[in-house]
Parts: structure tokens; C-alpha cells; sequence
């Protein structure tokens, strides 16, 4: 086996933790090709700090990747294999406590399954592209645009005639005029995997459910009887189906999952699923399903607490700090009347849990430690989540909305 010690130049942004050695383990299908590793540094909003690309000879198996110091600003690091301009092997997002990062990383090709391919541009922008039926979704949030396919199978057409080329490891865009507008290079995109999916038909029914990781998935089936206690449920062998347009499909033994991006919401919940879930195979027809994780409704840039208990919350000032709630890769963290703090977010099962929460000891006022009790207690009671249309998140506990978060500019 062929260990390879990447030779590494970058520029950390700001100053943070000490550099470190990070063991790449690479788990290509066949022989190993020559690559680009393509090393991604976000911090907390998933802003991309800092971007390492170092090629990678053909034959290696596992490789020694010497990180610099990061920013204490890094949140998450991620690294993928380059091949031909397209991912082969992609690791998850992983926590860089501190801008410290793991030191080991499992690079494999079920990771690069995703809905959307990330693209950082000269100009410093990232943007996703999206194939759809009629052409891309190109952008981020809200902020995303349709480009319709042009005269060439690479060339997409997007408003005021503004072209997209996007040839194997680049994507350029130009004006109506052949003026170049930004370049943009590939960087590792968010994996579907691992996955949670799970379908039902009314609020009480215990449908279906499965949890898919790299060693396979977990299939539970209505009907299915318990299994006696202490036994682990059984693994069942995994692989990712053809890829059409905007449509994803995981086969499971005898079953089959087709995702599809788009909200989705299971009967009585509010709880906004980024994925659409179809389940097909022996035992069905089986109720509609969603996907994904919840919490990528809450990622970004930090929320701002307008309403507590349905009280609303005047707006900070020097006396009264603002409370404040961010999410990133299941971590939590933010702001309370008084203190830092942070803890851990999942949404299990459909069921929203926050736990393992911490704060700094700062000594404040009666009114503001009350203040700061009422707003953890409201974390640790919250179990849905809800999208409103206006752009608000509100977490519940049963039917009472305990926070209404927003973002402020």
C-alpha cells in the first residue's frame, strides 16, 4: 500500500491552531488515478475561509495531508478527490474544533453523491449548480437563477443573456458580449449521505423508515416484528442507483429510495425535510416519505431570538444583548442575555433534540440571568421546527411556539 505525503502551500486566514497532519484514507472502487485533493476550510455560517489544492500521484491508497495553522474561525473541514474535473472520493464535513481538524479522513465515492455540484469563483463568490429537467438551478438560497441549455451541450443561457460554459473542472461565465464575468473551480458539495428517510401516513402510524450510512443501511418495514433487546437491526448491503437529472436513487437489497431535492413535510409535522423520499419493493405500496436532515433549514448566518415563549423580545442594546442561535453540522452555539454557550442539535425520528448544553460563567443582573434560564429552558423543551413564510423559523414544544427566530441585516 502506498502512502503519499502531500507537499502543501497555503496562506491560513488569520491567526488560529497549531498545524496538523491529516491521514487521508482513500477508498477507490478500482485502481487509484492520479487526482487533485481539493481541501475546503467553512466557518460556522459555511462561508468557505480557506481552499488547498495539491495533486495527488496515481496509486495512492492513503496519504499524509499537512493542514496549516487554520483560522480559529474554522468550523468544518472537508477534502475531495479530483478526477477528469469531477469528485471521485469525498469526505463528510467534519468539526475543526477550535480551527483544529481531524486527524484522520475517509475519502469515499459514496460521499460525492449529492443534489448539486459547489463551484468557489475567482471573485470569491461559491455557488451550487443544480441540474434540472429544463436546464440548471445555479446560485445559493433564494438568491438562485434558472439557466436554460444553450447551442452547445456545455453552454447554458441565464438572464440578460448572461452565459454559462461549464466544461469537466471549471465553470465560466460571460456576458451577452463575451466579456468574462468569474471563473469558478470545484470544491467538495454537501453529501446526501448518511441519510435518514422515513414515510407515513398519519401522525400516529409508525410507517416506514431507514437510516443509510457507508457500511450500509437499516430498513425498518410496517408490520416487521421487534426484534428481542440488545440486538443490533441488520445491515442491509447499499448502493447508489442510476442518477437521473435531479433524482437520486439508493438501492437496498430488494428495496429501492428514490430522492428527490425539495421541502417536504410528513403528515402533522412541520418539521421541513430537504428531500422528497419514494420507497418501492416487497411490502408495499408504501406511504410517501422525506429525507435529509431538518437542521440545514437553521444552517448559516446566526438567528437572532424576536419572540421567547411567545413574548416578543426587544430588540439588543447595550443592557439587553441579543439572544442568538446558530447551527452547524449538528453543533449548537450562540449567544444567551449573559453568556456564550453551545451544545448539540438532531432531529431524530421526526423529533427535534437540543442536549449537551454548556455556558460561560459570567455573573449578570437578576432580570438577564432569569432571562438566560427561560431561553435554555425553551432550547432543551423544543422538539419541531417550522418554516414560515415570511422567512422566520419557530421551534416548538407540543403546539407552543417557545422560540421565533429571524435574521437581521
Amino acid at each position: 500500500m502506498r502512502v503519499f505525503t502531500l507537499a502543501c502551500a497555503a496562506i491560513a486566514l488569520g491567526q488560529g491552531a497549531l498545524a496538523r497532519d491529516v491521514a487521508l484514507v482513500l477508498d477507490w472502487p478500482d485502481a487509484a488515478p492520479a487526482a487533485e485533493i481539493v481541501a475546503v476550510a467553512r466557518d460556522s455560517a459555511g462561508a468557505v475561509l480557506e481552499v488547498q489544492r495539491l495533486p495527488l500521484p496515481e496509486g495512492t491508497q492513503q496519504a499524509v495531508l499537512p493542514l496549516p495553522s487554520l483560522s480559529r474561525q474554522t468550523s468544518t473541514v472537508q477534502v475531495g478527490a479530483l478526477v477528469a474535473g469531477a469528485f471521485a472520493l469525498q469526505s463528510s464535513r467534519v468539526a475543526a474544533e477550535g480551527g483544529q481538524p481531524p486527524e484522520r479522513l475517509r475519502l469515499s465515492a459514496a460521499l460525492t453523491a449529492s443534489f448539486s455540484a459547489d463551484y468557489l469563483c475567482a471573485s470569491g463568490q461559491v455557488i451550487a449548480l443544480q441540474a434540472q429537467e429544463d436546464g440548471l438551478r445555479v446560485g445559493m438560497g433564494d438568491s438562485a437563477q434558472i439557466y436554460m441549455p444553450g447551442d452547445l451541450d456545455s453552454r447554458f443561457i441565464g438572464p440578460e443573456g448572461t452565459a454559462l460554459t461549464r466544461i469537466p473542472g471549471l465553470v465560466q461565465f460571460d456576458a451577452a458580449d463575451g466579456t468574462l464575468l468569474d471563473s469558478c473551480r470545484p470544491i467538495p458539495s454537501r453529501p446526501v449521505l448518511p441519510l435518514s428517510a422515513l414515510g407515513r401516513t398519519t401522525p400516529s402510524d409508525t410507517g416506514w423508515a431507514v437510516f443509510t450510512g457507508l457500511d450500509g443501511s437499516v430498513l425498518s418495514l410496517p408490520g416487521q416484528p421487534p426484534l428481542p433487546d440488545d440486538t443490533p437491526p441488520p445491515r442491509v448491503a447499499t448502493s447508489l442507483g442510476p442518477i437521473e437529472a435531479d433524482r437520486l436513487r439508493l438501492d437496498i437489497g430488494d428495496h429501492a429510495l428514490a430522492l428527490a431535492p425539495g421541502p417536504c413535510q410528513l403528515p402533522g409535522q412541520s418539521m421541513p425535510y430537504p428531500h422528497t423520499a419514494t420507497l418501492t419493493g416487497p411490502g408495499g405500496p408504501f406511504a410517501p416519505g422525506c429525507a435529509g436532515d431538518p437542521l440545514r433549514a437553521l444552517e448559516g448566518a446566526a438567528w437572532q431570538v424576536s419572540h421567547l415563549f411567545g413574548q416578543p423580545l426587544p430588540h439588543s442594546d447595550s443592557e439587553a444583548p441579543a439572544l442568538t442561535f446558530q447551527v452547524d453540522t449538528g453543533r449548537l452555539s450562540g449567544r444567551t442575555s449573559c453568556n456564550r454557550y453551545l451544545g448539540r442539535a438532531v432531529v431524530e425520528g421526526g423529533i427535534l433534540r437540543i442536549s449537551e448544553l454548556g455556558t460561560t460563567r459570567l455573573a449578570c443582573g437578576a432580570a438577564l440571568s432569569n432571562l438566560e434560564t427561560r431561553f435554555l429552558d425553551a432550547l432543551e423543551g423544543a422538539r419541531d421546527i417550522a418554516q414560515l413564510k415570511d422567512g422566520r423559523v419557530a421551534l416548538y414544544a407540543g403546539a407552543t411556539a417557545v422560540l421565533l427566530l429571524e435574521r437581521r441585516d
